[in-house]
């Protein structure tokens, strides 16, 4: 089994335009040279990028937020709901619940736990949850 660890170059793009605040990233995606251009001296770059953990105070072009990343920008409570993560057979979830009458306030879904908390994190933004940069 495959896990999904970090948000595509796209997911990041989108959560920039929402402006939000990519710096903090635990990871990024770096455009390798080419074997080629590496002996040729060209400046061809492979297809695919490749992960490496960021360090800190140096800006990456390509920031990938990790699950624990994104679950750091979330809000704990939304008034009396509680942000709670599932992680079931198939599917991930990514909801807030309050706790006493089980009610909730918006639900997340998705194959992947990541992408679950990903959409929550879109929704918080565009709905004045979490500020922008």
């Amino acid at each position: 089994m495959n896990l999904k660890q970090v948000l595509s170059i796209e997911q990041m793009n989108h959560l920039q335009e929402l402006d939000l605040d990519k710096s903090d990233a635990s990871m990024h995606w770096q455009f390798l040279p080419t074997a080629d251009s590496i002996i040729n001296g060209t400046d061809e770059i492979e297809e695919e990028p490749c992960l490496f953990v960021s360090q800190p105070n140096i800006r990456h072009e390509y920031p990938a937020f990790t699950l624990q990343d994104i679950l750091d920008k979330l809000p704990c409570f939304i008034d009396t709901y509680v942000l709670t993560l599932q992680k079931l057979a198939r599917t991930g979830t990514c909801m807030y619940m309050e706790p006493y009458s089980r009610s909730i306030l918006i639900l997340k879904e998705d194959k992947e736990l990541i992408d679950a908390a990903y959409e929550m994190l879109c929704w918080c933004i565009e709905n004045g949850y979490i500020g922008k940069e």
